[in-house]
């Protein structure tokens, strides 16, 4: 009996080494948590994917490594890692996409000459590295195979909130929605416009044009995060603008518009993606639109003479601002941006004028990714 049982030990032991990630091994994982001083993160690769607990690993993007760190406790399809250097935090966000790859222990020395940096007022403890050159043999390793979660470990998980039904930590900090990449959007714009008007040689007028008006638009993201396409975005834009009143010298203006357009935003401060964080954005948009203009003109005996104008219309904005999301995909945006529309009449087949609004505009709203 104990032979058999002994031969049971030996198999298993042996099917678990076979599938345990071999050193330079590399694997594409996900990070599902991450603790708020980023020293412990929940990985959705566990005991099937080779991770096996005490493993040492580095977390790499195409640009370069960003973390390391070693498996504390691991299930079949989780692992939750203790991360003793931190390289790029901000990289570091839940449900991004990272390389790992598996490697030895780094090495640990008290001397700070043999250091990659001064230690020489820090304190040894577990968890906390101190790279020497050349892997100086006397330093010791950064972490054991096999040993569990220290005080810190559970001050980590502690931070990382309730858990789940498998016993892992559950926590709603910033992260990213890599699965919602199209968003629905409605502007309220608050205009302080100013328009000039040129009709050849019945001369020019100037005048103001302060309104508030609506927009809606439809604004694709991209999820790739190793790409410059992750900063960016695209949208299409329905524009529509009424009763908008024009105050110029000698008459009054009601206008129309009705535009569409297209455009692009840059992102920063944080990934497009993100929830739970602002996101700084920069963009430009530009367009073509209708407008039709009811001109109300008084004559020398105070008489009211309306005249109404189609024309076209194209527009040009350039703005700046900033998002946030929550992790279920509503938002809101605030931006202002400097807004610049053309507008063209013709009378007949010789007579014509033109008009320029353009000024800065402050736009709010709201919107839901999905």
């Amino acid at each position: 009996m104990k032979l058999v049982f002994s031969l049971l030990i030996l198999t298993i032991y042996g099917l678990s080494s076979t599938l345990a990630l071999e050193l330079d091994e590399k694997l594409t994982t996900r990070f599902l948590k991450i603790s708020r001083t980023k020293k412990t993160v929940l990985l959705n690769r566990g005991l099937e994917d080779g991770i096996v607990v005490g493993d040492h690993a580095k977390f790499f993007l195409t640009t370069g490594v960003i973390a390391r760190g070693t498996v504390v406790k691991a299930s079949p399809t989780r692992s939750i890692w203790s991360i003793y250097r931190i390289i790029n935090d901000n990289r570091m966000i839940p449900d991004s996409v990272v390389n790992i790859k598996i490697t030895k222990p780094l090495n640990m020395t008290t001397d700070p000459s043999r250091s990659l940096y001064d230690n020489s007022n820090a304190t040894m403890t577990a968890g906390t590295e101190v790279m020497t050159f050349r892997g100086d043999s006397r330093g010791r390793p950064a972490r054991v195979r096999g040993v569990g979660l220290n005080d810190d470990d559970k001050r980590e998980l502690d931070s990382l909130g309730t858990v789940d039904m498998a016993g892992f930590p559950v926590v709603e900090g910033p992260g990213l929605t890599p699965d919602k990449t199209l968003e629905a959007y409605g502007l309220i714009h608050f205009n302080s416009l100013s328009s000039s008007v040129d009709e050849g040689d019945a001369g020019s007028f100037i005048g103001e044009d302060a309104n508030i008006d609506f927009s809606l638009g439809l604004e694709k993201y991209f999820n790739n995060p190793n790409s410059f396409l992750s900063k960016v975005s695209f949208f299409a834009l329905f524009h529509n603008s009424s009763n908008s009143i024009t105050s110029a010298q000698g008459q009054q203006t009601r206008t129309s518009v009705t535009e569409y357009g297209v455009g692009a935003h840059f992102h920063y401060i944080a990934p497009a993606l993100s929830y739970n964080r602002l996101i700084g954005f920069a963009g430009v948009s530009l367009g073509v639109g209708s407008v039709t203009d009811t001109v109300d003109v008084l004559s020398n005996n105070s008489t009211q003479v309306s005249k109404t104008l189609d024309g076209s219309s194209s527009f040009l904005s350039l703005a700046t601002g900033i998002k946030y999301y929550t992790r279920q995909g509503f938002g809101a945006r605030a931006m202002i941006d400097f807004y610049r529309r053309s507008e063209s009449y013709q009378f007949d087949d010789t007579d014509s004028f033109t008009k320029i609004v353009s000024g800065p505009r402050l736009l709010l709203g709201i919107s839901y990714r999905f």
